[in-house]
């Protein structure tokens, strides 16, 4: 991925295939592994993981010698979001504070996070706090040694959601490209006016295409 990450950066990444997604999150991830970062990925489940490590892989990392040093941590859904059957806002950010904390105190510059937000598709409980969640996220990177990139499919995932999540974050992922985002507006998500239809996202993701 082209366009440079740097700590305090909260990107959402839109994808439309899985192909997209895995190869969105290793440009990322391996990015990070370079720069010394620790990186944090979950995925759906572990075949999900399988075929990531795959492809950060074809990245050029080695992958096993990043899982063994504490570089690479992979994790699923109910590891992370989803502990114990629902998600929880305060839990999560409890979470990735400890997270940070661990990956300085191992002598690492920082942590990069990322996350592919398919969980959403099965509404669990407490997934209502999810759009509260991303927009404290962005106070949460601006504070501390760390960023982070939520995944989100374009394709399944409802428009409104999808939309929420767009106005929620700095910076987007698109067709590999990272660049600043035009639809940021926290104000936009907290008095819950973000909610568009499928015909109105698709056209804030070509917007983002032309700008990539």
């Amino acid at each position: 991925m082209p366009n440079a990450f740097k700590q305090g950066d909260h990107i959402c990444a839109l994808y439309e295939s899985e192909h997209e997604q895995l190869s969105t999150a290793a440009a990322y991830v391996a990015d990070g592994l370079t720069h010394a970062e620790r990186c944090y990925y979950v995925g759906q489940s572990q075949q999900a993981l399988t075929r990531f490590r795959e492809s950060l892989s074809r990245e050029g990392i080695d992958v096993a010698d990043a899982v063994k040093g504490r570089a690479l941590i992979l994790a699923t859904h109910h590891d992370a979001h989803l502990v114990g059957g629902r998600f929880d806002c305060e839990r999560m950010l409890r979470l990735l504070n400890g997270a940070v904390e661990a990956a300085l105190n191992d002598g690492f510059i920082g942590l990069r996070t990322c996350g592919d937000m398919s969980w959403l598709l099965d509404r669990p409980a407490g997934s209502e706090q999810v759009v509260e969640y991303e927009m404290l996220l962005n106070q949460f990177f601006h504070a501390v040694r760390a960023m982070g990139m939520c995944q989100y499919d374009a394709r399944r995932l409802p428009p409104d959601l999808v939309d929420q999540a767009l106005c929620a974050h700095s910076s987007v992922a698109v067709d590999g490209r990272h660049v600043g985002n035009p639809h940021y507006s926290p104000a936009l998500v907290v008095a819950r006016r973000a909610a568009a239809s499928a015909v109105e996202l698709q056209g804030k993701v070509e917007e983002l295409r032309r700008l990539a």
